[in-house]
């Protein structure tokens, strides 16, 4: 049994309005899904970076020099 899961199904209203709202909103609208999208992968991930940066204020702590 497969179960179908489009938005269209699930909330009908939602898909009306979304057809009713001005392009730009539309475009606005992905933008910023987009952008809190890219900003849970950024808060979930472990930036080599981070640990680069670690790693070279351990290292002047131990450099005597």
């Amino acid at each position: 049994m497969s179960q179908q899961t489009l938005s269209t199904d699930l909330c009908p209203s939602l898909a009306r309005i979304w057809a009713r709202l001005a392009t730009e909103l539309q475009e606005q609208a992905i933008r910023l899904m987009a952008q809190l999208a890219f900003n849970l992968v950024v808060a979930q991930s472990d930036w080599p970076t981070k640990e680069y940066t670690h790693d070279l204020e351990s290292r002047q702590t131990k450099d005597p020099a």
